[in-house]
């Protein structure tokens, strides 16, 4: 069933919904002339019954001055809808089957004051009426009259984010937050991203030299392996070499990892522990190629003839 009603002051017809007139109670704006009225004194369905007739104003309406006490003719009591759908309608919105009207007490006007009559004379009044189309079938801007319900204000706020503006914005401010991804990106794998296309290290090292940071080797501490240690006795009770083979095993070339020395008993307790790094074993290079082996070696002294046991780690501090 399609409802739709006549706004009473300028003829305009359109669609209503019911959940709308149970929201409003019945009342409606009219998105033409803004006239307040209530929408079930001229529902009708769209898809059985015929627009009701739109009573216009006669263009020679005259005023004549009271002689004696008239009774103004009330408005007549239906609009040309159909009573039985409006029945219907006012039982399947509000669960009422009958609405008791409250009587309208006409007004008199007394015939023996003077000044009413000559208040009145012959003034003949003007009628100023809006254009109005044959027949509108457009579709009004339904409006509550205290206030929009919850689903017009959603409306509005969905409305809004579509408009023109708001999305030149949006697509301006994505386009900002990608810039500044993608320096985040740069700043934190700075170093990866040089390894890995070396034709990028020179403009890299020109915007760490903007932005006071340092271009280094990757650390990939997953890449490097150790190979082979040894520890033997060097001349003297406490004097021992060490012997490190580093392997990098990833694509890229790292940079070459500290080295965690523990030295142990016969009892296996820690007898001394010593982080080397890279420059402890004077290597030409702190760098690990993509499949190279890097020997080292170092005299250290351990303080105590008493170590028969150690264990080596790497990590980058």
């Amino acid at each position: 069933m399609s409802l739709a009603t006549r706004c009473p002051s300028c003829g305009t017809v359109f669609r209503v919904v019911q959940d709308q007139l149970k929201v409003s109670e019945g009342w409606v704006r009219c998105g033409r002339c803004d006239e307040v009225f209530s929408a079930l004194e001229g529902l009708f369905d769209l898809e059985r019954d015929a627009a009701p007739p739109w009573p216009r104003p006669a263009d020679d309406a005259r005023f004549e001055p009271a002689a004696h006490a008239i009774e103004p003719a009330l408005p007549p009591t239906t609009d040309g809808s159909d009573p039985a759908l409006v029945e219907r309608i006012d039982a399947e919105l509000f669960g009422v089957a009958e609405r008791d009207a409250a009587p309208i007490e006409p007004r008199y006007v007394a015939a023996d004051e003077p000044a009413a009559e000559a208040a009145l004379g012959h003034v003949e009044p003007r009628f100023d009426e809006p254009p109005v189309d044959p027949q509108p079938r457009g579709e009004a801007w339904l409006e509550p009259a205290h206030g929009a319900p919850e689903f017009v204000r959603h409306a509005d706020r969905q409305a809004r984010w579509q408009r023109p503006a708001m999305r030149r914005a949006l697509v301006a401010a994505s386009v900002v937050l990608l810039l500044l991804l993608a320096l985040q990106w740069i700043l934190h794998f700075r170093d990866t991203a040089a390894a890995r296309w070396p034709a990028l290290r020179p403009a890299l090292a020109g915007w760490c030299s903007a932005w006071h940071c340092s271009l280094d080797a990757p650390r990939r501490i997953e890449d490097v392996s150790v190979e082979n240690t040894t520890l033997t006795r060097a001349s003297g009770p406490d004097a021992f070499r060490l012997t490190v083979t580093l392997r990098n095993r990833g694509a890229l070339t790292v940079a070459m990892p500290s080295i965690d020395l523990s030295l142990t008993d016969n009892a296996g307790q820690l007898i001394a522990r010593r982080a080397l790094a890279p420059g402890d074993f004077r290597v030409a290079s702190a760098l690990l190629a993509p499949g190279s082996e890097a020997p080292l070696q170092l005299l250290l002294t351990a303080g105590t003839p008493r170590v028969t046991g150690y264990t080596v780690e790497i990590f980058y501090p």
